[in-house]
């Protein structure tokens, strides 16, 4: 077993337990000696631990006392935990009373203090700490600390000088030397080059057998950019336009076959919500890849078992012709039982060059012009890279490592190092690992709680990371995840529409951080419905993910021991809905982080307070949800609470202000008619993602734009939205909200639901509504003004790249989108039930000007990709004529044209046979559908250059060839 994690997660709890003992320990009454023995203990328990660290490499015996001196630190950080919880509790319950007393006499003044984990308390609260069982148990953790320590002598363990403390140390990392470029991207990758073009070419080949359907395996040892490889051709130009649908799955080990299939049919527009079985999926499979050449990647495939693959290889081998399946693998006999040999990219191991190349980039590239500093790192860069023994991710890894290190010394310690003898296969990931600061491996270790190939969410993750005390803010987490970016630990950097950041752990790297944490972090399958199967735990697990493939396990089939239900600190529900009441979670005294997102209940227990220790709670996605117990407001220590998603909860607790340690709270898509008043007292609130305007007549019972200035702490990173915006009372009141300020933003939303306000109303609060220029994702809905929807300050989202503008029902015409957003590059429109005619307006072209010289540089729409039009009840008519001579441009990037739920539409603009469209879309518009038949529809010489055109869900044309009705 590796113990590597051990000492740094040690370190930090001892750290975390001197900085407890100095501010509240010391007010437990009849135990001074006591605590000053156990301070006593720790920082020499601590002196010891860097020595511990460097001997355990070579030593099981050292690698046991840490064990043992991880339970003790465990035991000892429940108690101080406990504690600090009940001290918090009375102040709360003492300011409660104080304020009550204000509210019956208004005259009293009463001053609310800030909150916090580590204030100064007033004597009233020392009763609350005489206690004989706390001094017992300080008695006891001393007793076992002693005789830790007494072993140490035995052991040859040595003190050496206590370093920083942790959070200097995490302080330090912050300020060390950042990358000068960004991390290697899929196209820079070295010695490739002909791998990519091989493997395109048989990609776009016609089949040598005649075969719809022909697998294409790539081989190789793990580490040597089979994935990348995959991802190089899977984001070709020429691949995106040959074929019409690519889906990629990461199947991993093991071969789920129902997972799998219903990502496929995800992958091909299907709904697998009310999938059970594998048969409900296999056989709309077999229906929907009939009508695709499509591309499918299955990305790290183990099995060898002809048995896993023989269901989906039928279901799939009646796609349309020229359709491919791209399967990355480790083992050649996996190709085989593929049927994929003749067809295989077998991969070489890299060059010492190009893994030189790898790495120079990462850590030479922008040290500036010191060519002799260079030269004298080359040299010794080049022995590293040949340890690198041609596997790109090890040059990855060690170019990231390096970039940290500024002199020759450095390199050369990083050449000699005793690891790669003592640890020959993980050693390059080691050497990163102990280059990073305890906190950072504490954070790296963690990331064993997901499965791997999991999509981790950045937010998502740094709370977790938060509610095991790592770090104490969002920021600091921002920083320890960008710092394990820049040394390639996560890999698949991506930001979505929403501005939320995701990655991936590599498999290798995902198994090295699974060798450090070997049983205390636990992932698991339960796929059982009926109760038959046990899964037990082994003893020492302390962070669980359970995940499914099926609708409500039955979650019995978990069986916790007495030690289990001790040491267990994270429960993670993972990728399926799970019954809530068929499992009792309450029975988890320590817990700190608690996800049940998709787990479907309609009410959450009222001994949820039973959890005292929790600080990450995500209760997202449950439709069920209507209401929470207050409580859940004794919950003192909760940091992160997840509600998003939860469509059916109207209210949040009254009592919501004693979370006084809250940094998170989520609460998109709820159904809140307005947030409680207590929300002011949250002080430490970092991150509030939805802001929900309470009606006039509620002003005084909900949280208010006025209240907004108590919450000195809130960062609007991301996205955030405003509901019932109409229920602003004025242009002053909207300003207030300073959206203009909220630099970080990416995404906004605004919902002014049915507030039924005067529509000029609504005109001039969307107008004071003014967010700040680099916005990338704006939505509107539910917006009552008429007769359009263009405020002015639209014409300065010049980097705008997406808009919605769903149910204006009274807007009438369209505002000049193709003049005022030059990098829009989606556009949806939804629900203007009013619109009647579309002209030149949406374009941007003045009536009159078209043949104007002036509008001969004009582009309309420059970088437009994607446009739907959708539940247009009164549309009839889109006239849109313009000179064919090129003098003025329409949307010369658009690739995607829709249009559903459009029953009179009667015609398409002319300029459309312009237009270098890939597929146009028709659903649910009988008359345009009419039109769009070949030969005999009136609209079929506008549309008959567009490679592929769908019609009700199927496809008519193909790859310019017409297939039929």
């Amino acid at each position: 077993m590796a113990d590597f994690v051990i000492s740094p997660l040690v370190d930090h709890l001892v750290s975390h337990a001197l900085e407890k003992i100095e501010e509240e320990v010391k007010l437990v009454k009849n135990v001074k000696q006591d605590v000053k023995n156990l301070k006593k203990r720790l920082s020499a328990i601590q002196a010891l631990l860097k020595d511990a660290e460097r001997k355990q490499i070579d030593s099981e015996i050292i690698k046991l006392w840490l064990s043992n001196l991880e339970e003790t630190s465990f035991r000892m950080d429940n108690v101080l935990d406990g504690w600090n919880t009940d001290i918090l509790k009375a102040q709360i319950e003492k300011e409660q009373e104080e304020d009550d007393e204000s509210v019956a006499d208004p005259n009293k003044k009463v001053c609310l203090p800030v909150l916090s984990s580590c204030f100064r308390f007033k004597p009233v609260l020392k009763q609350v700490l005489d206690h004989r069982e706390i001094a017992k148990k300080v008695q006891d953790l001393n007793k076992e600390l002693d005789a830790i320590l007494k072993e140490t002598s035995e052991l040859g363990i040595v003190a050496t000088a206590v370093g920083q403390s942790q959070q200097q140390k995490a302080s330090q990392s912050l300020l060390r030397p950042k990358l000068t470029t960004a991390p290697v991207d899929a196209k820079e990758i070295r010695g490739r080059d002909e791998d990519k073009k091989t493997l395109v070419d048989k990609l776009l080949c016609e089949s040598s057998h005649g075969e719809n359907v022909e697998l294409i395996p790539i081989v190789g040892t793990g580490g040597l950019g089979k994935t990348t490889l995959a991802q190089l051709a899977y984001n070709d130009d020429k691949i995106k336009t040959s074929f019409d649908k690519r889906i990629w799955v990461c199947v991993s080990e093991p071969f789920e076959e129902f997972r799998i299939a219903k990502e496929i049919f995800k992958g091909l527009g299907g709904d697998t919500q009310n999938a059970a079985t594998l048969g409900d999926v296999l056989e709309p499979i077999c229906d929907k890849v009939k009508e695709h050449k499509f591309l499918l990647v299955l990305d790290d495939v183990w099995t060898k078992e002809r048995e896993d693959w023989k269901r989906l290889e039928h279901a799939l081998k009646h796609g349309g012709a020229g359709s491919r399946i791209l399967v990355t693998t480790r083992n050649q006999e996996v190709a085989i039982m593929m049927k994929g040999k003749t067809r295989m990219i077998s991969l070489d191991l890299l060059s010492d060059e190009c893994c030189w190349l790898i790495i120079e980039q990462l850590a030479v590239e922008g040290r500036g012009r010191d060519q002799a500093k260079v030269a004298e790192l080359e040299k010794t860069g080049r022995e590293i890279a040949r340890k690198c023994k041609g596997l790109p991710l090890v040059a990855t890894t060690l170019g990231s490592l390096l970039c940290f290190k500024e002199t020759k010394s450095e390199w050369e310690g990083i050449l000699h190092n005793q690891l790669w003898e003592s640890q020959k296969f993980y050693a390059p990931f080691l050497l990163s690992y102990y280059d990073l600061s305890l906190s950072e491996r504490c954070c790296l270790s963690y990331c064993s709680i997901f499965p791997k190939d999991y999509k981790i969410q950045r937010d998502e993750l740094i709370g977790m990371w938060m509610s095991q005390d790592y770090f104490s803010s969002g920021s600091e987490g921002i920083e320890h995840f960008k710092s394990l970016c820049m040394r390639s630990l996560f890999q698949d950097i991506q930001k979505d529409e929403f501005g939320q950041v995701f990655c991936k752990m590599h498999d290798i790297v995902h198994d090295f951080v699974q060798y450090l944490t070997k049983g205390k972090f636990s992932v698991i399958k339960v796929d059982d419905m009926e109760g038959k199967m046990v899964v037990k735990m082994e003893e020492n697990v302390r962070h669980l993910t359970a995940h499914s493939e099926v609708r409500f396990p039955n979650l019995h089939v978990l069986k916790f021991n007495e030690k289990n239900r001790e040491n267990m600190r994270s429960l993670i529900f993972s990728t399926t809905w799970f019954s809530f009441d068929e499992f009792s979670l309450l029975d988890l005294p320590h817990l700190r982080t608690l996800g049940l997102r998709r787990v479907v209940f309609e009410k959450l227990p009222e001994n949820i307070t039973g959890m005292r220790h929790l600080r990450y709670l995500d209760l997202s996605n449950n439709w069920m949800l209507r209401e929470l117990p207050e409580s859940l407001c004794d919950l003192c220590n909760l940091q992160t609470l997840k509600l998003d998603g939860c469509s059916s909860l109207e209210r949040l607790p009254k009592g919501i202000g004693k979370l006084v340690n809250l940094r998170n709270l989520y609460i998109g898509g709820c159904s809140l008619e307005g947030l409680p008043k207590g929300i002011r007292k949250l002080t430490s609130l970092e991150k509030l993602d939805s802001f929900v305007i309470p009606s006039k007549e509620k002003r005084e019972v909900y949280f208010d734009v006025g209240d907004f200035n108590e919450l000195k702490c809130l960062q609007y990173r991301e996205s955030f939205e405003i509901t019932q915006a109409g229920n602003l009372e004025n242009t002053d009141e909207a300003k207030k909200i300073n959206l203009e300020n909220m630099e970080d933003l990416v995404c906004l939303d605004f919902e002014f639901g049915n507030d039924n306000s005067d529509p000029q109303h609504q005109i001039t609060i969307l107008e004071a509504l003014k967010p700040h220029p680099f916005l990338e994702t704006l939505s509107i809905v539910g917006y009552e003004g008429h007769p359009t929807c263009s405020p002015k300050w639209l014409t300065s989202l010049a980097h705008l790249k997406r808009l919605y503008l769903w149910n204006c029902v009274y807007c009438e015409i369209f505002p000049p989108l193709g003049k005022l957003l030059p990098s829009l590059e989606s556009l949806q429109i939804f629900g203007w039930n009013s619109v009647k005619k579309v002209g030149h307006e949406l374009l941007g072209i003045e009536e009159g000007k078209r043949k104007d010289p002036s509008q001969s540089s004009f582009v309309s729409f420059p970088k437009l990709k994607e446009l739907c039009f959708d539940r247009m009840d009164e549309w009839k008519e889109w006239e849109g004529s313009i000179p064919e001579d090129g003098s003025l441009q329409v949307m010369p990037s658009l690739r995607s044209l829709e249009f559903y739920s459009c029953e009179k539409l009667e015609g398409l603009p002319d300029f459309l046979r312009m237009i270098r469209l890939t597929t146009l879309s028709i659903g649910s518009c009988q008359i345009l559908k009419q039109g769009c038949q070949k030969g005999t529809g009136k609209e079929w010489l506008k549309i008959s250059h567009i490679p592929n055109v769908e019609i009700d869900d199927k496809y008519v044309q193909r790859d310019d060839i017409w297939v039929g009705n």
